[in-house]
């Protein structure tokens, strides 16, 4: 049985997980000079997405839709976090004259019939933006030029939420040599798509792109989660309960529409008073949530939680299945952090192999996991 400052220290490491305050740099407060670096940093970071595919409603770190891309930007690069959607962002930015527009800045287009706003991009300097296109031979986040007829022909207007920094900021050397390279003149069309991409004679190649074998590595994404076990119910009485803690290795491919994913646990379960190690298959439905599934190895002889020694017995297939949710991440170097919060159950039965009553199994293998996500892609190393 706990003791009450155990429980009291779970509850409140738990609200921390579920109320997590999000602090963001104060952009009006920059002066000119600081300004000029915000805007740097944030051109600079963006180009590390080029080639990211498009996901509708997605923030990164692996692909994007046009306003998560720049929301995932500011965020990641300056501390700074936008609304989340493109009228959301254009209604917070104020208005800025063309002839004033600096890189850091965000250009707007109306690429459907409605009228309304539809698109945004991040300024880089030179008549150049980079975002994240929905369609055409070119997708995900790309390099277009405003001088391209069809963004030209779409463009609305150019504001900013930063602090102008009185000084021309533009991309660097080589990185504007391989855009004027790339960039050719689209031609006309007549889609009312979101975000549709320019047509092209020539398909830009990625930054920092190889071989098939390199890009299937770069698809790759590793992590590892930390967590607290708990639930709050036995068979014998209704409180908070410590089940444990555990940690998982995981491996996911990165595809545009299929994100499958392999992982292990080794898990402690204090409930039934056994080692766990579930072997997971998984599916990463979009940057938030996952789902898995697979058989368990234990070892030990677990107990029915509670106030009883009735020996139970783990079921290895099936074995576990859960859901996972996960938090926008923060940039750490190379990785991305993220808080974690998953629900799932785990197969006991009776040691003669009888399903378990339900008031006993339901208890038994519902828990909550409350824990820290480290993420690392293998583009971000590669």
């Amino acid at each position: 049985m706990l003791k009450d400052k155990p429980v009291l220290i779970f509850i409140i490491f738990a609200l921390f997980l579920m109320a997590m305050p999000r602090v963001c740099a104060q952009s009006s407060t920059m002066s000119s000079g600081e300004a000029a670096v915000a805007r740097k940093n944030m051109v600079d970071y963006s180009k590390k997405y080029i080639g990211c595919p498009y996901v509708s409603g997605a923030t990164g770190p692996n692909s994007f839709d046009c306003s998560g891309f720049v929301f995932a930007v500011s965020r990641e690069s300056i501390g700074v976090q936008l609304p989340r959607t493109t009228k959301a962002i254009y209604n917070y930015c104020t208005d800025v004259k063309d002839s004033e527009r600096e890189a850091g800045d965000l250009v707007f287009f109306k690429t459907t019939g409605t009228g309304d706003v539809s698109h945004v991009g991040l300024y880089i300097g030179g008549n150049q933006f980079i975002h994240c296109a929905s369609d055409g031979p070119n997708t995900g986040v790309i390099v277009s030029s405003l001088k391209e007829s069809y963004w030209k022909g779409h463009y609305f207007c150019t504001k900013r939420y930063l602090p102008a920094s009185n000084s021309e900021l533009l991309v660097d050397s080589v990185t504007k040599e391989r855009i004027r390279e790339e960039v050719v003149v689209p031609e006309k069309s007549d889609s009312t798509k979101t975000a549709k991409a320019p047509a092209k004679t020539t398909k830009p190649a990625v930054y920092g792109s190889g071989s098939k074998g390199n890009s299937f590595m770069k698809s790759l994404v590793m992590d590892a989660t930390f967590n607290l076990d708990w639930n709050f119910f036995t068979s014998d009485y209704f409180r908070l309960n410590w089940r444990g803690v555990d940690a998982m290795v995981h491996a996911c491919y990165n595809g545009t529409n299929f994100k499958p994913g392999i992982g292990t646990y080794l898990r402690f379960d204090a409930g039934s008073g056994n080692l766990q190690l579930p072997l997971v298959f998984s599916l990463t439905l979009n940057d938030f949530v996952r789902i898995f599934a697979g058989p368990v190895f234990s070892i030990g002889e677990p107990t029915l939680p509670g106030n009883s020694d009735e020996k139970i017995s783990n079921s290895v297939f099936p074995g576990i299945l859960g859901v996972c949710w996960s938090t926008p991440s923060f940039k750490a170097g190379k990785t991305l952090i993220s808080f974690t919060q998953d629900i799932h159950y785990t197969i006991f039965n009776k040691t003669s192999n009888a399903a378990l009553e339900p008031r006993k199994s339901i208890p038994t293998g519902l828990v909550f996991a409350s824990g820290i996500r480290v993420t690392l892609p293998m583009k971000n190393v590669l």
